[in-house]
């Protein structure tokens, strides 16, 4: 029932979002998803509610990619590395997961 599949996970400033959102895209994913991200790092505390957000922007958004094919993920991670992290902060992992209907993936 379940099947091996790969999650990329990318957690970035709101600021980067979309050229984050055109990397994935650019490297023909069937698609992904975008939710808001909190937590404390090493810069400090990101808050999630609607009001956490002084100046918008500066939140954080989670994005989570899944994928059969480990070149695409680290293509996909190798170009937010180099188009933006250099400039921004944000943070990425891989993990395996089992899916249903692996044909959506």
């Amino acid at each position: 029932m379940f099947h091996q599949a790969l999650k990329l996970v990318i957690i970035v400033e709101h600021f980067v979002i979309e050229d984050v959102c055109r990397i994935i895209e650019s490297h023909h994913t069937k698609g992904y998803t975008l939710v808001r991200a909190g937590g404390k790092g090493r810069h400090h505390f990101h808050a999630t509610s609607d009001r956490a957000t002084v100046v918008e922007g500066f939140d954080n958004l989670k994005i989570e990619v899944v994928m059969h094919d480990r070149g695409v993920a680290e293509a996909i991670a190798r170009d937010v590395l180099k188009e933006c992290f250099e400039d921004y902060s944000g943070v990425m992992y891989l993990e395996n997961v089992e899916v249903c209907r692996p044909e959506l993936f």
